[in-house]
């Protein structure tokens, strides 16, 4: 007697075709999804850079009303002096003191989230010579990031600003 079998033996293994055709339809995954996710990665640090850009601004502007339109720089003899009056209390004269009543405006300097850097260039060449994080313009009042404006596409605001000749102010511990 013969025994005819309904259901076919179960088989055991992927063929090989069937394993190219997965190893193809995950390339294809892949080439699509991983530019979308370093585009987005750049895009990520452009937002950071722009809303810390803002945050810093304001913090000038906050200084400068209170301290009668002076900005931060405007008296400060030191770089190191220059910085504590962002993150440290001050006198109504601008001065850093533990009992001011004005301040701290930030806890610190970011740092650009492009080129990684946390301090603050005074003036010199426009925004864009990435050598410090942030360039801040003394006649102006304005700070914008200090970072190479073709590495990542993004256009940083002081291509055009004025280029004044002063210190350079370094990072501080």
């Amino acid at each position: 007697m013969n025994i005819v079998r309904l259901h076919p033996a179960a088989r055991r293994a992927f063929s090989l075709v069937e394993l190219v055709i997965v190893v193809v339809i995950i390339g294809i995954i892949g080439a699509i999804a991983v530019p979308r996710m370093s585009s987005s990665a750049d895009n990520a640090a452009q937002s950071a850079v722009i809303a810390d850009e803002a945050v810093l601004q304001l913090a000038i502007d906050l200084y400068a009303t209170e301290h009668g339109g002076d900005l931060p720089h405007v008296g400060a003899s030191t770089a190191k002096e220059f910085y504590q009056r962002f993150y440290m209390k001050t006198d109504a004269l601008g001065n850093v003191s533990v009992s001011g009543i004005f301040g701290p405006y930030i806890n610190g300097i970011p740092a650009n989230q492009i080129n990684g850097l946390n301090t603050i260039r005074r003036n010199g060449a426009a925004a864009g010579a990435n050598t410090h994080g942030w360039r801040y313009d003394t006649t102006s009042g304005t700070i914008e990031a200090d970072h190479l404006s073709g590495a990542t596409g993004y256009k940083g605001h002081g291509d055009t600003v004025e280029k004044v000749t002063e210190d350079l102010i370094d990072a501080l511990p």
